[in-house]
């Protein structure tokens, strides 16, 4: 009598292999450049800061008087695309953080990287990092135009002067917060037109609402603290330096909130 011995049963090991932070970042990045309408935003983006700052300043009238005296003038013209091309950033950055929840392929994603703050973190460096650069390129060729229509002084003016220096950079710092904070509430909405909605609210409706409370039920200035008051008080001529770093902090105070609400949201949510 012959007995038959079955093959040992295999185990499933799971694979040793785990995605890092910089696969993460090129993911994040793939994307960003594959998806059509994130895209076009960027792009768009650019082109209505340039769009509207350099035509201004070609149709200006020159300034005769002293070169430091065009500063102000230099600075407002330089970033005055921002102040339209701040709530693109918001809606791309919005959609570029909702965007996998509503599709279904952060399951993918979580699948690949179990560990979903590093996921977020991923997002934000891309997004806002790309968003950031961009406008950044953007900021110093309007910057170049811009002295060389208002003023014969010399190109590097400017970047002797504290406050037009802070002013530029304000506009840069605006760009990175907003982005940051947009990607947050959209990780954390889960809804390309929520977080839009959300974003967009912050920037303009309440801050309207703000400064429309009397002021001997608010403290003075106390809408320069919400979100945004501190992006309305950097796309602008640096007045005060104090007030200047106020802005930023408030800026960095709210953006970092919305992180850390998204990445908690992201710990405790499935997907």
């Amino acid at each position: 009598m012959t007995t038959t011995t079955g093959a040992p049963a295999r185990r499933y090991v799971a694979p040793s292999h785990q995605l890092t932070f910089a696969g993460l970042l090129r993911g994040e990045l793939i994307k960003l450049r594959t998806t059509r309408s994130l895209v076009t935003l960027l792009i768009v983006t650019v082109v209505c800061a340039a769009g509207i700052s350099i035509p201004v300043a070609l149709t200006a009238e020159p300034h005769t008087g002293p070169a430091k005296e065009a500063l102000p003038m230099f600075v407002t013209t330089s970033i005055l695309g921002m102040q339209l091309a701040i709530f693109l950033v918001a809606a791309l950055s919005a959609v570029a953080g909702a965007n996998e929840f509503g599709n279904g392929t952060i399951r993918v994603t979580f699948a690949a990287a179990p560990r979903r703050t590093p996921v977020l973190a991923a997002k934000l460096i891309v997004v806002a990092g790309a968003a950031t650069a961009l406008v950044t390129v953007t900021i110093m060729v309007t910057s170049v135009v811009t002295w060389l229509s208002i003023t014969p002084g010399q190109l590097w003016t400017p970047v002797t002067n504290a406050e037009s220096l802070l002013g530029l950079a304000g506009a840069v710092i605006a760009t990175a917060g907003v982005s940051v904070s947009a990607v947050s509430l959209g990780c954390l909405l889960r809804s390309s037109a929520g977080a839009i909605f959300a974003i967009l609210g912050l920037l303009i409706v309440v801050t309207i609402i703000l400064l429309a409370i009397p002021p001997r039920v608010l403290p003075p200035g106390f809408s320069d603290y919400s979100f945004g008051g501190a992006v309305t008080g950097l796309l602008g001529p640096v007045t005060s330096t104090g007030k200047w770093v106020v802005s930023v902090l408030a800026l960095v105070v709210w953006s970092a909130a919305f992180a850390t609400g998204a990445a908690a949201s992201m710990r405790r949510r499935d997907a």
